[in-house]
Order: structure tokens, then sequence, then C-alpha cells
């Protein structure tokens, strides 16, 4: 029989395992014993069974490909807050990054690789817990429409998100006060959307920078 998670997932209806687990629990609450009466029993137990099905395979039918994950490193279904987690944010971004961010990717192919990388973006993100979380969609739509009115504070948006990335691999002192005084600078920018802010602030106080920054 079909796993009806795993066809969803496959379509885009499905596209997360945080949205995974909310329709199992819809349909597990529905069809629970106590509920539904114990005829509803087997079918409760075959729901489950195809959730557990589906979410371990989630990236193999949502991008194609088996997860790459690092020793040590939790699944999606396993992440918590973890700050230990800011070296993967900061990979993954470089990885996305190489992948073109932000872009609307051009045939089916390329979707697919750069939709898993910021999959996997988001997902390192969501290890730090709730306040690193973002919509990563409305941020890159914004950069887009950035992109597309001030070029020159699209390209420093872009510059500053590399220069996080360097930062958090190689750890230089010296780059820290002119990251934190690059952050203050883009957060001060009226051009730059609110929602491009929040994600440049979060990401810069993953890192620290806030202190970094001198006395006035």
């Amino acid at each position: 029989m079909a796993n009806r998670f795993a066809r969803r997932i496959r379509n885009g209806t499905i596209r997360t395992p945080g949205e995974l687990k909310s329709e199992f629990k819809s349909l597990a609450k529905a069809l629970h014993p106590d509920l539904a009466g114990h005829g509803a029993g087997e079918e409760f137990i075959r729901v489950r069974s195809e959730y557990e099905a589906a979410l371990r395979d989630f990236e193999l039918h949502r991008f194609r490909t088996r997860p790459r994950r690092s020793e040590g490193q939790p699944a999606a279904s396993e992440a918590g807050t973890d700050t230990d987690a800011r070296p993967r944010v900061f990979a993954a971004l470089g990885i996305l990054r190489g992948r073109g961010f932000p872009k609307v990717p051009r045939h089916e192919k390329e979707r697919f690789r750069y939709e898993y990388a910021r999959y996997r973006f988001e997902t390192a993100l969501g290890e730090l817990g709730a306040d690193a979380g973002t919509d990563l969609a409305a941020v890159e739509r914004a950069l887009l429409d950035l992109r597309a009115r001030e070029p020159s504070s699209f390209e420093a948006v872009l510059a500053h998100l590399d220069g996080l990335t360097e930062y958090a691999a190689r750890g230089l002192p010296a780059m820290r006060t002119s990251l934190a005084l690059e952050s203050h600078s883009l957060g001060a920018d009226p051009g730059i959307p609110e929602t491009v802010k929040r994600f440049l602030g979060a990401l810069a106080d993953t890192l620290g920078l806030v202190q970094a920054l001198p006395d006035t």
C-alpha cells in the first residue's frame, strides 16, 4: 500500500519535517482509538507506521537524495536547541551561497539541488532554536526585490553573508570588529527590507558580533 505521506512529500504538498509532523498529528488525533473508537486502532497503527517511514526517508522523497550528515550531526527529526549547530549553520550557508542564493532555479535538476541546499540551511538554523529560525523564502523574495531596486545594497548584503561564513570557518579576530560594524551599517540602511535585516541580525547574534562593537 502506498505511503500517503511520502506521496505528498514528493509532490511538494509537505515541504518540511515540521509540516509532516503536523499532518501526522492531525490525522492521528482523528484516528486515535480513544476518540474514534476501537475500530480505528488498526488504521491508527498504519498511519503511525507510514509517518515514521516517511520521516526516516524524508530527504529521499523530497530531494531524491539520501541524507549527507557528518558524524554526530542529528537528523532533522532529532534537532533541538544546540549551540554547537553554529558551524553547521554557516557551512550550510556557504553551500547555499555556492548554489547561487538568492535565485530562481532555471530547470528541474538545478531546482532540486538548490532546494536541498536551502533545506539543509533551514534545518541547521532550526537546531539553534526558535530565535534563530527565519522564513528563508520570505528573505529570498526580499533579496531578489532588493537586487532589482538597489543593486549596491544587494551586493553589500551578499558580501556580508560571505564574510560571516568565512569568519565562522576561520575565526580570525581581525574580522570580528569589521563584521560587527558592517552588520550595524546594514541594519541602519533604510533601503534594506526589515525581513533581510532580521535575517542578518540573527546570523550576527549567532556569532556574538554585537559584543564586538566598540564602545561609543
